[in-house]
């Protein structure tokens, strides 16, 4: 019998067959749901599933409960729309957000659906290991804490001079170039709002050396062998100027950072991470006793390095900048 090349490649073949197993389940699924009369797509079945569990859920709720990139759960809910299963309509209580839930058909066909998927369910438990998902699932945890680029880098991007870079606070010439970084990044965030959407938003990116006017505020910046701006972030060791809308934050010993952003072509040199652990080593050295951060549903990447250096929710401070949820964490110090 012939070797199968993938499988000798060991590891250099892992998502080769990934991907070679993804599109085999796929065109099976494909014929088996065309052969019951089934008029649905692969992968349809989880948003059914979600949406019976956890009810009415915008796009954006979807892709951050399932993990999936926020453009594909457009598209994915666009066409089971299409197909009545699902109905579309603006949040009553805020109507930027549109709502997204089983239509009548949808709840009409789910008990036929889920009786066939138990079926498939049963079938595929001869063929996978429990222990198969167990690793699966210690796989995707593992490189949540740190991902391919991170591993990558702590074993060889310190012997490459082109991985070298510095920290330091930025020059008022150097501000200008670090807000068009921010808004860059910003805006580029997938399902993010946009600058028509939240102009004061994107304005206070713009200018954000208008901060560091501010006592306690400083702006940091990450700075390439050549100059060229890597990432910045925002630090306060006075968080009156903070600019979190109707929180109320500790008067003293706590200090916060914000806007934090990485250049896409700096990515995976643990940049985001140092200029994190700079404004901590900054909260440490003022005596304060904790930090305290926000972050939304878009910034998922973040929210993972954030939980990887001890920050963990922090619901007293969540709060909405015009109808944008923005989720606090907090990490204590003493």
């Amino acid at each position: 019998m012939e070797i199968d090349f993938l499988q000798s490649l060991e590891h250099l073949g892992f998502t080769a067959r990934i991907k070679r197993l993804n599109e085999r389940i796929v065109s099976s699924t494909v014929s088996h749901y065309a052969r019951h009369h089934m008029d649905i797509d692969p992968n349809w079945h989880v948003i059914f599933l979600l949406l019976k569990s956890k009810g009415p859920l915008t796009v954006t709720e979807i892709a951050s409960s399932l993990g999936f990139s926020h453009p594909a759960m457009i598209k994915i809910t666009r066409k089971m729309r299409e197909h009545g299963y699902l109905d579309m309509y603006k949040d009553p209580k805020d109507g930027r957000k549109t709502c997204i839930s089983l239509s009548e058909k949808g709840k009409d066909v789910l008990p036929y659906f889920e009786k066939e998927w138990e079926n498939i369910r049963t079938v595929l438990q001869e063929v996978v290991n429990p222990d198969f998902l167990i690793q699966l699932t210690e796989l995707e945890n593992a490189l949540d804490n740190q991902s391919f680029s991170e591993r990558y880098n702590l074993r060889f991007g310190q012997n490459s001079p082109t991985m070298d870079y510095t920290i330091r606070n930025a020059l008022p010439y150097e501000f200008a170039g670090i807000g068009q970084l921010l808004v860059s990044v910003y805006s580029n965030l997938e399902g993010f709002p946009k600058a028509n959407e939240q102009p004061e938003y994107y304005e206070s990116l713009a200018n954000i050396g208008e901060f560091t006017h501010n006592p306690g505020v400083e702006l940091l910046v990450a700075l390439s062998n050549t100059n060229q701006i890597w990432g910045a972030i925002l630090y306060f060791s006075d968080m009156t100027h903070y600019g979190a809308p109707n929180v109320k934050f500790p008067k003293s010993d706590v200090s916060g950072f914000r806007l934090l952003a990485v250049d896409p072509s700096a990515r995976g040199k643990g940049i985001g991470r140092a200029l994190s652990n700079a404004c901590i080593e900054k909260a440490k050295k003022s005596g304060h006793k904790q930090v305290l951060i926000h972050s939304t549903a878009y910034m998922k990447p973040a929210q993972r390095m954030y939980k990887q250096i001890g920050f963990k929710r922090h619901p007293q401070i969540d709060f909405k900048l015009n109808g944008l949820e923005v989720y606090g964490f907090r990490l204590p110090l003493a």
